[in-house]
C-alpha cells in the first residue's frame, strides 16, 4: 500500500473514530486545550452557521476551532498578508480560485460545502407567495441588490430578474451594494423597500414572509471552502474539511437555509 493511500486511510479512520466518540455527548463543546486550534476565515454570511459547525465538530472530536468572519475581499487580502489562517470558506468560488492560481491555497484541499439560496424579502410586503407579482408590480422605490459584477447573489438576483422579464421595467429602481449583506441593512432600515438578500441571513421568523428564488430561475450560488498553504498542513485542518461532508454537518448547512451538493457531484478537485 502506497505512503499516500496509508496517509488517507489513517485520515479517514481518525475522522470516523472522533465522530463516533462524539456521538451521543451533550452540553458544551470539552475543548483539549493541548490542541492548535484549526484557524478557520470564514464570509461574513456563513458565519452563524460555521459557529454552529464549529460546536458540532469540537463536541465529536475535541479539537478547537477559531472563526474570524468578514467580506470575502477583506478576509483574501488579510490571507495575502500573511494572517495566520488555515482554512479559508468563501461564500463564492471566485476567490478560492483566485488563491489557488496564486500558490497560497491547494487545489487538492477544494470543496464545495454549501449552496446559497436567493430570497427576495421585504420589511413592508409579505412577499412569501407573492415575490413574482411584486416585481411586476413595480409599487417600490428601490430595492437593494449586491453589484452582480463582483457578488454572487447580485448576479443570481439579475439572472432571475431577466428570466422573469421584469428587469427592463425596474432597472431605474435598483440600488447597488458591495455585498448580500449590505442590501440586507438597507431593507431592515427601510432604505429600501425590498432586496435580494441571502436567506439564510434571515430569522426564522423573517424566513417566512421572504420569497425564495427557485433555484431554476439562476445559476447556482456555490460556496467553496479551501486550504490554505503552509509549510505544514495540520491534519486537523483536513479533518474540518472531511467533517464539512459529513451527515451532521450538511445537516446543520441545510437548517440554516442552504444546499448541499451530492458528495459524487462535487468533491475536492484532484
Amino acid at each position: 500500500m502506497s505512503k499516500k493511500l496509508n496517509k488517507v486511510l489513517f485520515l479517514t479512520i481518525l475522522l470516523c473514530a472522533a465522530l463516533v466518540l462524539g456521538c451521543g455527548k451533550k452540553g458544551a463543546p470539552v475543548v483539549d486545550t493541548q490542541i492548535d486550534p484549526v484557524r478557520i476565515a470564514v464570509a461574513l454570511s456563513f458565519a452563524p452557521t460555521a459557529e454552529l459547525l464549529r460546536g458540532d465538530f469540537t463536541t465529536r472530536t475535541g479539537i478547537p476551532i477559531e472563526l474570524t468572519s468578514s467580506t470575502n475581499g477583506e478576509l483574501v487580502e488579510m490571507i495575502r498578508e500573511g494572517g495566520d489562517f488555515d482554512v479559508f470558506m468563501s461564500s463564492d468560488t471566485k476567490y478560492p480560485m483566485e488563491l489557488i492560481d496564486e500558490g497560497r491555497a491547494l487545489g487538492k484541499g477544494y470543496a464545495i460545502y454549501a449552496l446559497g439560496t436567493v430570497a427576495l424579502y421585504s420589511k413592508s410586503w409579505k412577499v412569501n407567495w407573492t415575490g413574482v407579482k411584486y416585481l411586476k408590480s413595480g409599487q417600490f422605490t428601490r430595492i437593494a441588490i449586491a453589484n452582480p459584477e463582483e457578488n454572487r447573489y447580485g448576479k443570481a438576483a439579475m439572472e432571475t430578474m431577466k428570466i422573469l422579464e421584469v428587469y427592463p421595467g425596474i432597472s431605474g429602481k435598483l440600488v447597488y451594494t458591495s455585498d448580500e449583506n449590505e442590501s440586507l441593512k438597507l431593507v431592515e432600515t427601510k432604505q429600501a423597500d425590498a432586496g435580494f438578500i441571502a436567506y439564510a441571513e434571515l430569522s426564522d421568523a423573517d424566513k417566512r414572509w421572504a420569497w425564495v428564488v427557485p433555484a431554476a430561475l439562476h445559476e447556482p450560488i456555490m460556496q467553496a471552502a479551501v486550504l490554505l498553504s503552509k509549510d505544514e498542513i495540520q491534519e486537523h485542518s483536513k479533518l474540518w474539511m472531511g467533517y464539512l461532508r459529513t451527515e451532521s454537518a450538511k445537516s446543520i448547512i441545510r437548517q440554516s437555509g442552504y444546499s448541499v451538493i451530492d458528495d459524487k457531484a462535487v468533491g475536492s478537485s484532484n
